[in-house]
């Protein structure tokens, strides 16, 4: 009896589920975007025209030096951020920070715009990104990669 009734709503459920058809959500390719102003430059990895970001690079113009923002969704104590390229790798101490706009939390590290691993970066190498146990593998980013990292050098 408890066969037949399970079996039953599930029938029930299953008719339901075709009598609603599920309509597929447009999904955007994240990508790679630059933008360029005298003030700061900007190279980010999201969805295009969105504010879902995964990684953020930013520096001044001819600073020296780039701010790496990875969007978390843990509170990382004293975190270590690697960046990866190739075989180079490079190690910087972190800070996390409270999202407002994720829920989530924003690990947040400085290196010169001269690092190794930014220099194969830039010839178009993919990136990999890596606090705590979590790894990020982002696509090589090109025109964009080249042209950010050039700007952030200092003169």
């Amino acid at each position: 009896m408890r066969r037949r009734c399970l079996f039953s709503l599930f029938a029930a459920l299953s008719v339901a589920a075709c009598a609603h058809p599920v309509t597929p959500v447009p999904v955007e390719p994240m990508s790679w975007g630059l933008v360029e102003t005298p003030d700061e430059n900007k190279l980010a990895y999201g969805e295009p025209g969105t504010d879902n970001v995964v990684l953020m690079l930013a520096c001044e113009p001819r600073s020296g030096e780039v701010l790496v923002t990875l969007v978390d969704h843990e509170d990382r104590a004293a975190p270590v951020m690697t960046l990866h390229v190739g075989r180079a790798a490079s190690r910087r101490p972190a800070e996390a920070q409270p999202d407002m706009m994720t829920g989530g939390f924003l690990i947040e590290a400085v290196t010169a715009a001269t690092d190794p691993t930014l220099e194969r970066f830039r010839r178009g190498e993919p990136l990999t990104v890596q606090v705590g146990a979590r790894r990020t593998q982002l696509p090589p980013a090109a025109d964009e990669g080249r042209r950010f990292v050039e700007g952030c050098r200092a003169a």
